[in-house]
């Protein structure tokens, strides 16, 4: 990951949190999901860093593939096996739909 702060026309290493997935659902509800399927939860610095990340949990069922905020509470991820939900602010999940691979892998 890089940064510019100047328009795109030079770049430094980006710092923080490289995420697959960012979905905010209401003003206090910024999450991100990363590859690996670790949830994070943003806070805004109100700074010129920007967003604060802290590891919420890790979200069952393989690599993450959606990611939906209803809520500061209500959390949709799919993944390669099903569709998770959680109802805590992505502390624990629920598979609400399981997902099987054809046989072409979709």
């Amino acid at each position: 990951m890089a940064r510019s702060a100047d328009g795109g026309r030079t770049f430094a290493p980006g710092k923080g949190e490289v995420l697959s997935y960012v979905s905010w659902g209401a003003p206090d509800a910024l999450f991100g999901v990363d590859p690996s399927g670790v949830l994070f939860r943003g806070t805004d610095t109100g700074t010129a860093s920007g967003v604060r990340w802290a590891r919420v949990s890790t979200v069952p069922g393989g690599a993450p593939q959606a990611l939906t905020v209803v809520d500061a509470r209500r959390v949709l991820v799919a993944t390669q096996d099903g569709v998770y939900e959680s109802r805590d602010g992505g502390r624990t999940f629920e598979r609400r739909v399981a997902v099987a691979s054809g046989k072409e892998g979709h």
